[in-house]
């Protein structure tokens, strides 16, 4: 993995860190357009991991957007910031 690559990776667990399981967090919008156009670069190292990154923290929007609870809300954003740490990682 790249330095570049890294500091998005990085930059999306910060935000993950800082978001709250609430349908218009804006660290949790940031993180998952970091992780989403993290694809639009040469980034293809690891790619498979910022997939499942971002995979994660669009199933934690959606469920927080349908209403999860505030408990389901906090273990997808943690079952997200998991995904960004296995980015970093590379290990699946």
């Amino acid at each position: 993995m790249t330095d570049f690559e890294r500091s998005i990776a990085r930059e999306v667990h910060a935000l993950l860190l800082s978001a709250h399981p609430q349908a218009a967090d804006i660290n949790l919008t940031k993180a998952a357009e970091l992780a989403s156009a993290a694809s639009d670069t040469t980034m293809r190292q690891n790619d498979e991991f910022r997939e499942y990154t971002f995979l994660a923290i669009q199933n934690a929007r959606i469920a927080i957007t349908e209403g999860a609870s505030a408990a389901e809300g906090e273990q997808l954003l943690l079952d997200a910031s998991r995904a960004v740490e296995q980015w970093v990682g590379g290990e699946p």
